[in-house]
């Protein structure tokens, strides 16, 4: 762009969480400029600045963006202020995407109500945004929507309008697939996949259980004779068993106060067990894995052909490994007891879904 046609400049900011909001943040920056120079406003040399820092939560656990927004821009130099949170967010009774305050220059992103497969969606809903902070009249025909235009018929987003130009325009998620897609959000912001790192009592008490497996004739007799029925059971049983240990012995289960309390509480902790459950099934099948690996480098095929009184095969391999990683597992969940909580807790959530939890715990019931 030549200075010749560049009327002005704006700086747009996005303040982001740790974690998946600061990477996302980052991998949006270079895009996000091109296109509001290509799409939005030519005439404008688009700067798009990332700042890592979490706003201070309320007493309620929320991020009043209003209260802190124009301090912000005024320290950083910014035009427009994005934030990014990935904390799930309630507003009009229903799970919030954005909301966006033209009078103070400035709107919030709520990662978790855009559910799994997000980066294209927060594309999208970053343009909508920053077309809405700088009042262009043609963003709908720019391709940028209008903030109230549905992406489809069958979109669950809607969206509420500010009356004044220093009050707040909401887009939401309505109905049963909007919450799905909140919580699917809210499982993929809680990352399952750190836990494991966490739990490392557990998972030494789990590989010292499943070794028996390897070692022990009478548990080869027992994973030979049990059927693919029992031994699918048994898995579930154990992942069960320390999904639920889990989840009572680190006092991850909450009962949430104030407005919308009963389906705050269904959503956060139905993340919370679908997180801990992804999380204790991978460490199941990577138990499974190496048991079966350490049974087939250690246990000879003939001798175990001996022991179960015909021939062995690889599934006599897999059913042993099976069963062994199913006890393990239930070990496993004893020995989580030697994790520490609040270890457990960080591993668990998000840096924000934490620190509104640790708020929580303190705040007076």
């Amino acid at each position: 762009m030549s200075e010749a046609t560049v009327v002005s400049r704006k700086i747009v900011g996005l303040l982001a969480d740790p974690g998946l909001p600061m990477a996302l943040a980052r991998k949006l920056q270079l895009t996000t400029a091109q296109l509001l120079s290509s799409s939005l406003d030519p005439e404008i040399e688009w700067t798009v600045e990332v700042k890592q820092q979490s706003l201070p939560l309320d007493p309620n656990g929320e991020v009043e963006l209003n209260v802190h927004s124009q301090e912000v821009r005024d320290r950083l130099g910014w035009d427009y202020l994005i934030y990014l949170t990935d904390l799930p967010k309630y507003a009009n009774s229903q799970p919030m995407i954005s909301s966006i305050n033209t009078g103070y220059g400035s709107a919030m992103i709520a990662l978790p109500a855009l559910g799994v497969l997000r980066k294209n969606r927060v594309r999208r809903v970053l343009l909508q945004t920053i077309g809405a902070l700088h009042g262009a009249a043609n963003a709908h025909s720019l391709g940028l929507g209008r903030i109230s235009t549905a992406i489809h018929a069958m979109s669950p987003e809607r969206t509420t309008e500010a009356a004044e130009a220093n009050q707040n325009t909401y887009q939401t998620l309505a109905g049963i697939r909007g919450r799905v897609q909140l919580l699917a959000g809210m499982v993929i912001g809680n990352r399952p996949w750190r836990l494991l790192p966490g739990l490392s009592s557990a998972m030494a008490a789990a590989a010292a259980t499943g070794a028996f497996g390897v070692f022990y004739t009478s548990i080869w007799s027992m994973a030979d004779y049990l059927s693919p029925l029992r031994l699918t059971s048994i898995s579930v049983l154990s992942i069960m068993i320390m999904t639920i240990w889990l989840i009572t012995h680190n006092n991850l289960w909450e009962r949430p106060l104030g407005k919308l309390r009963t389906e705050r509480r269904v959503s956060y902790n139905l993340a919370t067990v679908i997180t801990i459950l992804i999380a204790v099934a991978v460490m199941y099948l990577g138990l499974f894995t190496v048991i079966f690996g350490g049974a087939l480098i250690i246990i000879n095929s003939e001798y175990l052909s001996s022991q179960l009184g015909h021939p062995a095969g690889i599934d006599e391999y897999l059913n042993l490994a099976w069963l062994s990683a199913s006890l393990g597992t239930i070990a496993g969940a004893l020995g989580s007891s030697l994790d520490d909580e609040d270890s457990v807790k960080k591993a668990t959530f998000s840096s924000r879904e934490y620190d509104r939890r640790q708020l929580s715990e303190i705040r007076p019931q």
